[in-house]
């Protein structure tokens, strides 16, 4: 992708969101039509044909037609699917059971939108991929007011133009259920070696960006994908990464085990070192509870989206030497090898090492 692709894009999607700012603050002269209040599926396609953000000179055939068609260059593809489904993912405001201060804050229809692209774009970073486009498969309650599926389109346009991701296409259904938006992503890795969850090796540095826990109290929708940190992270050669959708004690064991194909390793983190969010906090708070709940949250509660990574000592040392973003990084401790009985991962509190059980999230089928 050459400066002046980057820089076409750019100026394109700051075209698209400064339009439909002057549209949300009310100027009707820049306002363009709004969904149709028809129930005709592809009378709301041609809608939003007229909607779209800006798109990669790559691509061929756009939405309506069978496929789209993108031209590729002949280098590494990241491809990338993912479902947020309405009462297990997100609350929709205005239905469903009323939020409590521990449930968290219900979403908007264009957070919605923005949830079902920023989790692709999280697991992009984690491979260093820099996002290209999507395609997305909205699935209505049937009955939804007109104004539903608008917001969900504009959360998600708003968003691909944010990112300078191109909408290439997708499928809009209704059924007698919840909301559910599903998204399929590709990246390029143009030329960057892939970074996976398989690769740490005794010794390396566990590090992390940002704070983690609480995020039901609003992060789970309003995050920010680390896709600049994840490329950069990438083409320092981190060991391994991955991102934190489900928590970093279970995070960190899916790396551990996927790494045991060249080495047995597990992992050694500071419970001083993990860095405790102000929303961990005041999650604990609410629960009537102190610091060691605030901790527990840090370690175990999902949709951070944050990037755990592994690294070699010394490229540690020049990352946080050159590291350009205002994103925070530390270290929480290293892998080890690991001994026959040892848990894969512990806790050091105080120096003591004791297993951290894992309670993240886990997807029950």
């Amino acid at each position: 992708m050459d400066d002046m692709y980057k820089t076409t894009t750019v100026d394109a999607a700051e075209s698209y969101i400064a339009e439909r700012r002057s549209e949300d603050s009310g100027d009707r002269a820049a306002m363009t039509k709004h969904a149709p209040k028809s129930s005709d599926e592809f009378e709301y396609i041609n809608w939003i044909r007229t909607e779209l953000p800006p798109a990669s000179p790559d691509l061929e055939v756009g939405p309506g037609d069978d496929c789209a068609i993108m031209r590729v260059k002949q280098d590494r593809q990241a491809l990338k699917i993912d479902t947020v489904i309405e009462g297990k993912h997100f609350i929709l405001s205005g239905r469903g059971p009323k939020p409590t201060a521990v449930m968290g804050p219900a979403a908007t229809p264009e957070e919605v939108g923005r949830k079902a692209i920023t989790r692709c774009l999280s697991d992009m970073a984690a491979m260093g991929a820099t996002p290209s486009s999507v395609l997305i498969s909205v699935t209505l309650p049937t009955g939804a007011p007109v104004s539903l599926r608008e917001l969900v389109f504009k959360g998600v346009a708003k968003t691909c133009a944010t990112y300078g991701v191109t909408l290439a296409g997708g499928d809009t259904q209704s059924w007698d259920g919840p909301l559910s938006l599903s998204v399929a992503m590709t990246g390029a890795m143009d030329g960057v070696r892939p970074a996976l969850r398989a690769g740490a090796a005794p010794g390396d540095v566990v590090a992390i960006t940002g704070s983690l826990g609480g995020s039901i109290l609003g992060k789970h929708l309003r995050f920010e994908p680390r896709i600049a940190e994840g490329r950069f992270l990438a083409e320092k050669g981190v060991s391994a990464m991955i991102d934190l959708s489900d928590g970093l004690s279970g995070d960190l064991t899916r790396i551990c085990e996927e790494s045991g194909a060249r080495f047995a390793v597990g992992a050694d983190i500071a419970a001083e070192a993990v860095p405790v969010s102000k929303s961990a906090r005041r999650l604990a708070k609410l629960e009537g509870k102190g610091a060691e709940r605030a901790l527990h949250h840090s370690l175990h509660d999902g949709e951070d989206f944050e990037l755990l990574f592994i690294v070699k000592p010394n490229r540690w040392k020049k990352i946080v030497k050159e590291w350009p973003f205002d994103v925070p990084i530390r270290a929480l401790g290293m892998m080890r090898p690991l001994a026959k009985g040892e848990p894969l991962v512990r806790i050091l509190k105080k120096g003591e090492p004791e297993a951290l059980e894992v309670m993240s999230w886990v997807h029950q089928l």
